[in-house]
């Protein structure tokens, strides 16, 4: 009852400190209690919502389970314990890494959040980054991508009939991935752009090389969203694939020899300020034609959301202004955000996807009474009744989105906060209503 609360609260206030979004001094201590409890794990938090996240993704033949970490920044905090560095500048920067595991349908659409993992960084380890290839990768901080995995195993086994695929950037390009994922014909799929320029059993070349000697299979059109200094575009690329039998790497020799499929995505003629995309994916999934290449080319694209759920939870729910005591308080609070951050990001999967679909998944029935009033003007230019889109958007415009043709749909962060600004709103309006009973 006190983490439906204090989400609760959370949710309507998703910028604010803990007092201003609790509303008062006795919730307020409640969620301080709550975020102190030494009992309370952020597993047990993220149980429920990762329970209803493998039932949503039961029905579907696939689920991307996209993973990736960035780092949370509490330089400023001096009083709090447990933090570690976060960057190569010793005592500069400290703070928390966090490692998140989300499902999406290849669609994009976001399913929910399957595993977090945090970690400080300790200082004494700074400078062994020379010794990496003498240790076990238990002992390394690659060894997340792992356990990422083996959380999306025991997923996995609760949906048979759902062929689940690990989808990550180049820093998971690990051999021990794919030797896991091949040690049974049931474990999650494994999809992952390539780093290691690795050796080709029974060949000279090696893999790179190999790829770009595969012929020209043809050629697709992907979506390259915005990114400092360069507008989103739409990019045409050129596809090659080909098997490959991936030999061990130097000083794994005694490690089998693993079966793969790689797949080659280049740009052609990238805009002259832009870096072209030129990816090389390696996957355990078959590839054996060009419209199952270009379906794991489509997948891959789909990774880029979990950049966007982390700048939701980082500008969107400010989780780096928290100002608590202890490295666990931190973790306890940002997994209560994670659920509300993801939430943020159906909406606008949902306002983009399912305009037609029931306004009541997204808003309560005091909160769509007050936004009909706030849009009064913008609903009499309706036809019949508002769909979801039409809420979203004026969800949207309550966040400062302009509402232009052009301007497409609201982003996550301008419905983050619309629904603030709502939420305040239909406060200000249960209060009114009250006042006025009780007159």
């Amino acid at each position: 009852k006190r983490l439906i609360r204090v989400a609760h609260s959370m949710a309507h206030q998703p910028d604010r400190s803990i007092p201003v979004a609790a509303g008062d001094w006795g919730q307020a201590c409640g969620t301080y209690r709550f975020l102190n409890n030494e009992s309370v794990s952020p597993a047990a938090i993220l149980a429920a919502h990762t329970a209803r996240c493998v039932q949503r993704a039961a029905p579907m033949p696939v689920v991307l389970a996209v993973n990736d970490t960035t780092s949370l920044n509490y330089s400023g905090h001096l009083c709090t314990s447990g933090l570690g560095l976060v960057n190569n500048k010793t005592g500069k920067t400290r703070g928390l890494f966090l490692h998140s595991l989300l499902a999406f349908s290849p669609e994009e659409q976001p399913l929910g959040v399957l595993d977090m993992q945090f970690w400080a960084r300790d200082p004494s380890t700074f400078g062994i980054n020379h010794q990496r290839n003498s240790r076990p990768i238990e002992q390394k901080e690659s060894y997340k991508w792992l356990r990422s995995y083996r959380a999306l195993q025991a997923r996995a086994a609760q949906t048979p009939d759902t062929r689940w695929v690990f989808v990550a950037d180049r820093e998971a390009d690990l051999y021990e991935l794919f030797e896991l994922a091949q040690a049974a014909p049931s474990n999650p799929a494994v999809l992952v752009r390539v780093q290691h320029d690795r050796g080709l059993e029974g060949s000279s070349q090696r893999l790179f090389a190999h790829l770009a000697s595969a012929p020209e299979a043809g050629q697709i059109q992907v979506t390259v969203p915005r990114r400092p200094g360069q507008a989103a575009r739409t990019a045409t690329v050129t596809i090659r694939f080909c098997p490959v039998e991936v030999s061990a790497p130097l000083l794994k020799e005694q490690r089998p020899r693993q079966q793969l499929w790689a797949v080659e995505a280049i740009e052609l003629d990238p805009p002259a300020k832009a870096e072209g995309l030129h990816w090389r994916l390696l996957t355990t999934l078959p590839v054996n034609d060009l419209a199952e290449a270009i379906e794991k080319v489509r997948w891959y694209c789909v990774r880029w959301a979990i950049e966007v759920f982390h700048k939701v939870l980082k500008s969107g729910f400010a989780v780096e202004t928290a100002q608590l005591q202890s490295a666990q308080r931190l973790q306890r609070y940002v997994t209560i955000k994670a659920v509300l951050a993801w939430r943020v990001m159906a909406m606008t999967y949902l306002g983009r996807e399912r305009p037609d679909g029931p306004i009541g998944n997204i808003l309560e029935p005091d909160e769509w009474q007050v936004l009909q009033v706030v849009m009064k003007s913008a609903a009499k230019k309706l036809t019949g009744e508002p769909r979801l889109r039409d809420v979203i958007r004026w969800v949207g415009r309550l966040g400062g989105h302009m509402g232009r043709r052009c301007d497409g749909s609201p982003g996550p962060l301008s419905l983050l906060r619309g629904l603030q600004r709502l939420a305040d709103l239909t406060a200000g309006w249960n209060q009114a209503m009250t006042t006025i009973k009780c007159a």
